[in-house]
């Protein structure tokens, strides 16, 4: 079923939209004084909104695969991107046509906000969801588990399961940093296998990319799209300290497909094996373990985008 999205009363531009605003209400002081703001600025856009706080785990999951079309023309998951990929699996699993997806960006690294370029203070985000466009974006499945922008095994996925969440809270990136180096000394980089169109290659870490970035502003797979129906899969292929360092360095500077020992194929399904049990992380969580089976999900989500 089509929507349209923007309503408004003839002469005066003001938008109609209807917005649901899913949001998790344990967020750092920042986070709620930019919520509000956003908020405010929406029915300054003459956005009509229903807010819904997140009471428990699985909560914005479950709201969301609830929601029917008539009721919202928009439905926004206001958090980082666990919360943004949470709500994105709960409409996906809805049975009536939904509506689309948007975002207020705030999280840690925000990489979904980067990917379709929404920047700026709550009035730009405001008006991005209240006249915004809209693309189509086909998700990523993890046995089972949908995602958006990623999924990797290896190092990236084992600080995620280590981070200390009560410190990322109160440091945001910090603490990702600090958990990057204290794994590097300590972690063993064991090999993974991935099995891609029958052939099979090893690695040290593997980062499926839906989207061109990783981990906030930085490209890691250039030719990834989210309205794409197929993966670029990274293969970094040595493990080790000074590979952490040396891979976190060209990722910063724009070159990680460039190094001789990173590969990246391009995929719409493949197999990844390892150490039964390590850890698989999507959008910044992690949503399953060794061995995972990857592909294009069947099923496409609508995303709010900036005009």
């Amino acid at each position: 079923m089509h929507m349209t999205l923007t309503q408004t009363m003839p002469g005066t531009g003001i938008c109609r939209r209807r917005v649901l605003v899913i949001y998790n209400p344990t967020a750092g002081q920042w986070r709620r004084r930019r919520l509000r703001a956003t908020l405010r600025a929406l029915e300054g856009e003459g956005c009509t909104l229903t807010l819904h706080e997140t009471t428990r785990p699985g909560d914005a999951e479950a709201t969301a695969a609830d929601l029917r079309a008539a009721d919202f023309d928009v439905v926004v998951a206001a958090g980082g991107d666990g919360t943004i990929n949470e709500v994105a699996n709960g409409l996906i699993k809805a049975i009536e046509a939904i509506p689309p997806l948007a975002i207020i960006p705030l999280g840690t690294a925000n990489v979904l906000a980067q990917e379709i370029g929404l920047h700026g203070q709550p009035a730009t985000i405001a008006k991005a969801i209240a006249y915004g466009g809209r693309i189509t974006v086909h998700l990523g499945l993890a046995n089972g588990r949908h995602f958006i922008m990623m999924a990797g095994v290896g190092f990236d996925a084992h600080v995620v399961a280590n981070v200390d969440l009560a410190l990322k809270r109160h440091t945001g990136k910090i603490a990702y940093v600090l958990e990057t180096l204290t794994q590097a000394l300590r972690y063993g980089f064991p090999a993974c296998r991935v099995t891609i169109d029958g052939v099979t290659r090893n690695a040290r870490s593997v980062v499926v990319c839906n989207g061109r970035h990783y981990g906030g502003p930085f490209v890691a797979a250039p030719e990834a799209s989210l309205g794409a129906p197929t993966f670029e899969v990274c293969l970094l292929e040595r493990g080790g300290w000074t590979h952490v360092l040396r891979y976190g360095a060209a990722l910063v500077m724009g070159r990680l497909a460039a190094l001789s020992d990173v590969r990246i194929l391009s995929a719409r399904s493949l197999r990844i094996e390892g150490e039964d049990g390590l850890p698989v992380q999507g959008d910044g969580d992690i949503i399953a373990t060794l061995p995972v089976d990857i592909t294009v999900a069947d099923k496409t989500l609508d995303l709010i985008v900036p005009e």
